[in-house]
């Protein structure tokens, strides 16, 4: 069977936690649902609606889209679990107050990005003309192992240099700019352009980070990286990493580290992991 692809959010689930991954990936556990997907995927949308109509519309249109967008999305999770007691939440609120509030800050998130990126002087880049780099597709081959995914955006500034840019939602800053560099080897295979720099634009202070140099990740590196991750899923290779993130794990509850057996979601071979 032909090898599945891979993925930046695989890597770093894998890396953040290996049974946590073998819970989501192999076992295909039920995940607990939460507010700050929602948020995120409906702000993403917004965004990128505005972006791809030239930044036709105000600020009132982009949040009417982060409703629609939310109502949605709100409505795909309930269906997967209808007793919102058992969301996660990003601290001690209650579900309820949890979503009201991530409503109402992505909604202001949305109106602060036009705010901000009307005044900016950086524009999404445009590499064929008609079709803006927002929410960009990509497959990178590396050494055979096939690396999917989206990139939010490249943005071009006035002296022509490029940038790729993650939007970001949540409070915590990445700590590597791992996800940057693979964009980068991206751009690169798909257009011969390196930008060579990225940043995350980050939600809640409405302003991307300093740049981040990509120079360190080089292809060689990152394609050794995955192919030992690609590897180890294979060999089902699952290591716990028990700490801080477990609190928001959305398969906890089937951890050995919670008090549940996990054996009731049994590790099952798959080419397809």
């Amino acid at each position: 069977m032909a090898p599945a692809h891979r993925s930046v959010s695989q890597y770093q689930g894998f890396v953040r936690c290996g049974e946590a991954y073998r819970l989501e990936k192999i076992a295909k556990a039920p995940q607990n649902q939460a507010g700050w997907f929602i948020q995120g995927t409906a702000y993403h949308e917004a965004v990128e609606r505005w972006e791809k109509s030239y930044r036709a519309y105000g600020p009132e249109v982009m949040a009417d889209w982060f409703e629609e967008a939310w109502e949605r999305e709100y409505a795909k999770a309930v269906a997967i679990e209808p007793d919102i007691s058992r969301w996660l939440t990003g601290g001690m609120t209650k579900p309820e107050t949890d979503l009201k509030r991530r409503r109402e800050r992505g909604r202001d998130q949305v109106e602060a990005y036009f705010e901000y990126a009307i005044e900016a002087p950086e524009r999404i880049w445009e590499p064929i003309e008609g079709q803006p780099a927002i929410e960009l597709s990509f497959s990178l081959d590396l050494d055979g192992i096939e690396v999917k995914g989206f990139i939010d955006q490249v943005v071009e500034y006035p002296d022509g240099h490029l940038r790729v840019r993650d939007l970001k939602t949540g409070t915590k800053l990445p700590d590597t700019a791992f996800q940057l560099a693979i964009y980068d080897h991206a751009v690169n295979a798909m257009f011969g352009e390196k930008p060579g720099f990225g940043d995350y634009f980050m939600a809640k202070n409405n302003a991307p980070t300093d740049p981040w140099n990509l120079q360190d990740y080089s292809l060689e590196k990152v394609t050794r990286w995955f192919r030992n991750m690609d590897k180890a899923v294979r060999l089902g290779l699952f290591l716990p990493n028990p700490g801080d993130a477990c609190r928001t794990c959305t398969v906890r509850r089937f951890c050995d580290f919670n008090g549940i057996d996990a054996r009731q979601y049994p590790y099952e071979e798959s080419a397809n992991a």
